[in-house]
């Protein structure tokens, strides 16, 4: 199968970063999971959040963050028998910053292509390189009506009860729980 794989909060840990920076700056603790941009929107409002994504996603919040757990050796896995490619929200510029985070993990080999949805919407890109499978940790990139033809996995790290979420996207809890459903 093609994969299409989010790379915030998905592969690298920048939820865990904007946790950190919402602590700092605005003194509210938001759980990780929470820290999508759906979700934490309306815990800090938009313009915190934009500030906060200016460093997360740039160079120096970008090569702090760790790897999601279980995320680089599930990736390993997986590029065994099947395609994987990095789709993200960022933009074009700040994509970099995540080839360079996975080229530091030696693991930006595994992906055939790195997307930007910028612009666009993940299923259009989805559609475009022929992905069957879309794995994101914001639920909006996973919502939409026209996307049933693709297997849509919610996957934020640590959170115990499942979030709700739109039809036929299937909930995970960790990247184990990924592979369980995707296969080796």
């Amino acid at each position: 199968m093609r994969i299409a794989i989010d790379y915030d909060g998905t592969i690298a840990d920048t939820n865990r970063e904007k946790s950190l920076w919402i602590r700092e700056h605005l003194g509210l603790d938001v759980p990780p999971w929470d820290c999508n941009r759906t979700d934490c929107v309306p815990l800090i409002g938009l313009e915190a959040y934009e500030a906060m994504g200016e460093w997360v996603y740039a160079d120096e919040g970008s090569s702090e963050a760790l790897p999601v757990p279980g995320a680089l050796e599930a990736l390993r896995e997986l590029t065994g028998a099947h395609e994987l490619f990095v789709l993200s929200a960022r933009s074009v510029e700040n994509l970099e910053y995540s080839r360079m985070w996975l080229e530091a993990r030696d693991a930006a080999g595994l992906f055939s292509g790195f997307h930007s949805s910028s612009g666009t919407t993940k299923g259009a890109v989805c559609r475009s390189i022929g992905a069957e499978v879309l794995i994101d940790d914001d639920s909006r990139h996973l919502s939409a009506q026209d996307l049933a033809w693709l297997i849509r996995v919610l996957l934020q790290h640590g959170r115990e009860e499942a979030p709700e979420r739109a039809p036929g996207v299937t909930f995970c809890r960790s990247w184990g729980e990924v592979i369980g459903i995707l296969g080796r």
